[in-house]
């Protein structure tokens, strides 16, 4: 099975919360090699259907590549 994708919401320069997106992406080739891209409407959406409080909020989604412990 395939790992979940690791998002990180900030706002600003804060950490908000870390998400865990299980959509898969769409295969795209890139530099010789094909890997899954992620759509960042599609990432926006699902950020704001799990947290509604930031509909309409100046926030931005980075991938990350570590686990945050904490549940938010």
């Amino acid at each position: 099975m395939k790992q979940p994708v690791l998002l990180d919401v900030m706002m600003g320069d804060n950490f908000i919360c870390q998400l865990r997106y299980n959509k898969r992406g769409f295969p795209q080739m890139v530099d010789g090699k094909v890997v899954e891209v992620h759509k960042e409407s599609d990432l926006k959406a699902f950020v704001e259907s799990q947290r509604p409080s930031l509909i309409g909020k100046d926030y931005h989604v980075e991938l990350s590549n570590q686990s945050v412990f904490s549940k938010c």
